[in-house]
């Protein structure tokens, strides 16, 4: 210990001030050297190549969309690639009727392959997304669906981050290979936010047309409303809340005013778990889902969620009215989507990817890591 660090006017930790500052100094000196933006990426390079192995084993070893035996595997694809289908050919109804669809299920899946079949969830306006994939056969629709959401995911990470190590390290959390293997809409869901936030202080109109196509999840973008009406974003506000009509008044148009009687009967009619049948099993990954998880009751858990989501939303507008730098509002908006809602899955944490990026942009803007260019 050098002569500046006199341990009486030491703290808590042994030390004087100017020792937990060199200290601090050094770490900092040993992570910059460790991360820097092309080792990184190397990581990153490393992380998509395993994924990719894994994908590619699980296919040649019929677990990925092709089960041994030549049958479809059960994913959540399948009933968004029958949707399609339903539209495709003009019998819209059918989707919101769960006998047609569970059978159509039966008949894509197997009955014996799929441990439970689920009815049509989403609101209508999800079907526009649905659409184009009842004109291709499924397992072209499931690669294109997989490559063309990534790409969108990716896009929206490098609007924020106009780095290519940016998009490369988007693509290493778990819920990726997740999103993958089931051929879900976390990518979407998590580009929607991305886009939406990006462009809301140039052009706040085009980032509220982004949070309108988010209502096809509208329990993900809750806090939003109340985040653009703390900073007073109403053209932003305006632009989402008529884009989100129009898109609700077409789909009813495109394919029957049954579909928002069926969104509103299965968002009403849920198990206490939040499944939307009693033979689909959910892991919530949220408050409730973890209090449901060590079995507390249903008023607990809900208690328990609602004390935490408050807060949560609470904290979002308090800093969204103040005057600190915009990337870690958005990043703070962002966290605050993924704990607001009860209803989280495993493929939707993609959105924390969003708030990284934000975090990682702000970062950026004070010099935090000073051997990003190594």
């Amino acid at each position: 210990m050098n002569a500046g660090c006199s341990r009486a006017d030491s703290g808590r930790d042994g030390l004087p001030p100017q020792c937990r500052g060199a200290r601090s100094r050094a770490f900092l000196a040993i992570e910059s050297r460790i991360f820097t933006e092309r080792r990184v990426g190397f990581y990153g390079l490393g992380v998509i190549a395993a994924y990719a192995i894994a994908l590619t084993w699980r296919l040649v070893h019929g677990q990925w969309i092709i089960l041994p035996d030549g049958r479809l595997r059960c994913v959540d694809f399948g009933w968004m690639w029958l949707s399609g289908r339903f539209a495709v050919s003009g019998n819209s109804a059918k989707i919101f009727d769960y006998p047609s669809f569970s059978a159509a299920q039966v008949t894509l899946f197997g009955h014996d392959n799929c441990p439970f079949i689920t009815p049509y969830v989403y609101p209508p306006i999800y079907l526009f997304t649905n659409y184009p994939l009842g004109f291709m056969p499924y397992f072209i629709a499931f690669v294109l669906w997989i490559l063309l959401t990534l790409l969108l995911y990716g896009t929206a990470v490098y609007t924020i981050i106009p780095r290519r190590v940016a998009v490369i390290a988007a693509m290493c959390p778990y819920c990726v290979a997740v999103n993958a293997d089931f051929g879900h809409n976390g990518f979407i869901t998590a580009a929607l936010i991305g886009f939406s936030l990006a462009f809301l202080e140039r052009r706040p109109w085009l980032s509220g047309m982004f949070l309108g196509l988010l209502s096809y999840k509208p329990h993900i973008g809750v806090l939003f409303p109340l985040a653009f009406l703390a900073s007073r974003n109403w053209r932003a506000l305006a632009s989402a809340t008529l884009a989100a009509v129009i898109l609700g008044i077409g789909a009813a148009f495109a394919f029957g005013s049954e579909g928002w009687v069926s969104f509103l009967h299965t968002l009403l009619n849920r198990q206490s778990t939040l499944s939307p049948a009693s033979a689909v099993p959910l892991a919530l990954h949220s408050v409730f889902g973890l209090l449901r998880w060590v079995e507390t009751s249903g008023r607990v858990s809900w208690g328990g969620h609602i004390i935490v989501a408050a807060i949560v939303a609470l904290t979002v507008c308090v800093v969204w009215a103040k005057p600190i730098p915009f990337s870690l509002k958005a990043a703070v908006l962002c966290i605050g989507s993924a704990m607001v809602p009860p209803y989280i899955l495993f493929y939707d944490p993609c959105i924390l990817t969003i708030a990284v990026a934000f975090l990682v942009r702000d970062a950026c803007r004070v010099d935090f890591s000073p051997a990003s260019e190594q």
